[in-house]
């Protein structure tokens, strides 16, 4: 099957790594096809429920679509009497286009008179409250222009994907389990949104364990309980350690065990599939006096012994800690980098590493 996954374009790597290592994770096979501004095109070995599968744990893509053709604007009508829309609209359906940085297209009387045929050869009624199928234009591939104030337009599209819509993101879960809303909060408590995204560039699998070894508020951890995992939690502070627990269990998750200890001195039996995990470095946080390069690396050494082998840890850090440094001496490689601004002084790192023997 062909697919077309939208993808958020408040990070420049994020979105696409993300979705790689879900596929990897759910072991579906890809070939990526075509990449465009906000939008890539993959060949996938999945049927639409692994699709489904794929879409619902992912933080940086908006909407996964079945790829139904691809056209021109001057091809269009053409490209949709093509199309059987007996084989791909079965009950009521809408059209809807989506255009992709913004350029002028007319959309009310496309998806009208596209609207019109669809319903016309497929005999299914248009609903556009509650329809059981959503029919997108979606239109890419801009030729832009940049005028003497350097504003960027958009002047015209040179492809348009026909697509029907498998998967939307569930934007509620991540406004609902913001960390303000959850029974014990702290400021600096990381987004939702970035926790989910690092315990999918962890490749957590369902019934993995998990190790967040800075649990702080349970932000990550809560992401990975909800994966049905086993999770592991740790901090350095008891008010986060039991405010974790309160969290947790505000959310439905029982499958913990939430540790007050440094992350240097754990002892636990499990042998763990994945860690993802924010540390300190000194912004509303405490590092117990600890130099920060110096916690990392002795962290990372007793993480990795509890890891196991060809398993994944996603962290993040400050820009000003060199984690090539960090991992030297240690059974760690970097395989990927991304970064995060945060504002004028701190850009946050998102690494992945695995466990090499």
């Amino acid at each position: 099957m062909e697919i077309t996954v939208i993808l958020s374009q408040e990070n420049e790597t994020l979105p696409k790594a993300e979705l790689i290592a879900r596929l990897e994770t759910l072991d579906i096979n890809y070939e990526i096809i075509e990449e465009y501004l906000g939008l890539i095109q993959l060949e996938v070995d999945a049927g639409i429920d692994d699709i489904v599968e794929l879409g619902s744990h992912l933080s940086y893509s908006h909407e996964i679509l079945q790829t139904i053709e691809k056209t021109t604007p001057d091809e269009l009508e053409k490209a949709v009497e093509t199309i059987d829309w007996k084989e791909f609209v079965k009950g009521s359906f809408k059209v809807r286009v989506k255009k992709m940085n913004q350029g002028s297209v007319h959309r009310n009387s496309l998806e009208r008179t596209i609207g019109a045929y669809i319903k016309k050869t497929s005999q299914q009624p248009v609903s556009l409250e509650n329809a059981e199928y959503t029919i997108k234009l979606v239109f890419t591939d801009p030729v832009q222009v940049v005028n003497e104030h350097k504003e960027v337009s958009t002047v015209k599209y040179n492809k348009i994907m026909i697509t029907s819509l498998i998967i939307k993101q569930d934007k509620k879960h991540f406004f609902d389990t913001k960390p303000h809303k959850r029974p014990y909060f702290h400021p600096g408590s990381m987004s939702p949104k970035l926790a989910c995204c690092m315990v999918n560039l962890a490749h957590v699998h369902e019934h993995d364990v998990v190790l967040d070894p800075f649990c702080g508020t349970g932000g990550i951890l809560i992401e990975a309980g909800l994966r049905n995992t086993t999770i592991i939690g740790s901090d350095i502070e008891k008010h986060m350690v039991e405010g974790t627990k309160l969290n947790l269990a505000h959310e439905g998750i029982t499958n913990f065990n939430i540790m007050w200890e440094d992350v240097r001195k754990l002892e636990f039996d499990e042998v763990v599939d994945a860690v993802a995990m924010d540390p300190p470095y000194g912004i509303s946080t405490t590092l117990g006096g600890d130099d920060t390069k110096q916690l990392y690396n002795e962290a990372l050494i007793a993480i990795s012994k509890h890891l196991k082998l060809n398993g994944y840890i996603c962290m993040a850090s400050p820009h000003y800690i060199d984690l090539y440094e960090v991992i030297k001496g240690t059974d760690l490689q970097i395989i990927q980098q991304h970064s995060i601004r945060m504002h004028k002084s701190l850009t946050r790192i998102i690494t992945v590493l695995i466990k090499k023997g």
